[in-house]
């Protein structure tokens, strides 16, 4: 078998195993295992990670939808043919303007073209480009050379044809039969170029005639940025791994409860009914993580993050709502008294079991009110814990308003009852 990039065979891997997730630990042994990949070094799961990452940085820089989604810390999956949030949103947009770049040159004056082309030329690195005086009997449009590692210039004949049909054979054999001894040719078209002109093109034992068909011409068009511009936009999204850092720096209480917890989407006040509606579509279906995914978006319409998703799916498996066996998410049996029960009562009891300091809190507050900064003080002083935000505790004390066990009176969270 021949092996394949490193890239190449995680793809290969993570289709075998259904999409993932997988560990990039886990893709490099099976690539391994499988002989997709022979490697050389010492640390080729070390190699993959680092090659996911990037892939990832470079299609979001680019404003592409990358082909494997980091999912947790170091655990990636297949991308899903249909796209969310604001990378999607991206694409669309330099979709739409690659089309209105392409309409617009595609009605350009022929001269006007010329001088496109002779821009686009000096942007790759062309020298002592020249667009010759408009002629329209078909010659030769610009001239210009080339720098090859400082040793080698070539002199290039341009031909640059503006056409909706296919160019043919015959434009390559008469662009090769006018050239100088020390020139060779270049065709560029806004359509494409017949399999005839493809192969006269690279004829052996003919000088070379170099072809760029529309699809590329718009590429180095936007790759250098003639016609087109290039502006930065800032989206916010959760980073699902830094948060993890945390939580794996917090962990589990010593009491067996997990000191990092997490919101729901559809709003601060509204954590009881999305856990419901989370719980029903899971009641009803039995999805596997990525029909929940796919669901996520149509149910609450700021849920456009693939990680953010995941972490919501956390939020009620640490609850002990649903449990994820890593193939389907089900509801358990406290989830399903979420449902037919009392949803709040349920709730705040399984606060009380799975989420550090909540029980104590209540407790506490028994003794009477306590400020937001009093309340942030008391659970690091209970969990013994040292966070740099106030993140947790406000996330706590939003999950009891929401179950109606605390109230806030000015500035003060006391029970509600």
């Amino acid at each position: 078998m021949d092996t394949m990039t490193f890239f190449d065979a995680t793809l290969k891997v993570l289709k075998e195993a259904g999409g993932g997730p997988l560990h990039y630990r886990e893709i490099a042994r099976l690539a391994i295992e499988s002989g997709y990949i022979k490697p050389a070094g010492r640390t080729p799961e070390a190699t993959i990670g680092a090659i996911l990452y990037t892939h990832i940085k470079k299609a979001e820089a680019a404003g592409q939808e990358p082909k494997v989604s980091q999912v947790g810390r170091g655990q990636f999956v297949l991308s899903k043919k249909v796209k969310r949030g604001p990378l999607k949103l991206l694409e669309e947009m330099n979709e739409k303007v690659r089309s209105e770049l392409s309409e617009r040159i595609a009605n350009f004056h022929p001269q006007a073209f010329e001088n496109l082309i002779g821009e686009l030329l000096s942007n790759i690195g062309f020298e002592n480009v020249v667009v010759l005086k408009y002629s329209g009997d078909g010659g030769l449009d610009v001239e210009a050379e080339l720098t090859v590692g400082g040793v080698t210039n070539v002199k290039t004949a341009v031909q640059v044809k503006r056409w909706k049909n296919n160019v043919p054979g015959k434009i390559v054999r008469e662009l090769r039969g006018g050239l100088k001894t020390d020139q060779r040719g270049l065709i560029i078209t806004t359509s494409f170029f017949t399999k005839d002109a493809k192969n006269e093109a690279t004829e052996e034992g003919k000088t070379p005639i170099s072809l760029i068909d529309g699809e590329k011409l718009l590429d180095l068009l936007i790759e250098n940025e003639v016609g087109v511009s290039k502006k930065k936009i800032t989206y916010l999204e959760l980073d699902l791994e830094k948060l993890e850092e945390y939580e794996e720096e917090t962990g589990i209480s010593s009491i067996g409860k997990r000191l990092g917890f997490w919101p729901l989407p559809g709003g601060a006040k509204n954590y009881v009914k999305s856990t419901q509606k989370m719980l029903k579509y899971v009641a009803q279906n039995e999805p596997t993580q990525d029909q929940m995914i796919e669901w996520m978006p149509s149910a609450f319409p700021k849920a456009q993050s693939e990680k953010t998703i995941v972490t919501y799916i956390r939020v009620l498996t640490t609850l002990g709502l649903l449990n994820f066996d890593g193939e389907v998410i089900k509801i358990t049996n406290d989830g399903t008294e979420v449902l037919t029960k009392n949803a709040k009562e349920k709730i705040l009891r399984q606060l009380n079991l799975c989420v550090a300091g909540i029980e104590e809190y209540l407790d506490c507050l028994e003794n009477g009110p306590m400020t937001f900064k009093e309340s942030h003080e008391f659970f690091k002083k209970t969990l013994s814990v040292d966070w740099e935000t106030d993140y947790q505790t406000k996330i706590r004390l939003q999950w009891l308003e929401n179950v109606e066990t605390i109230k806030k009176v000015g500035n003060n969270y006391m029970l509600a009852q």
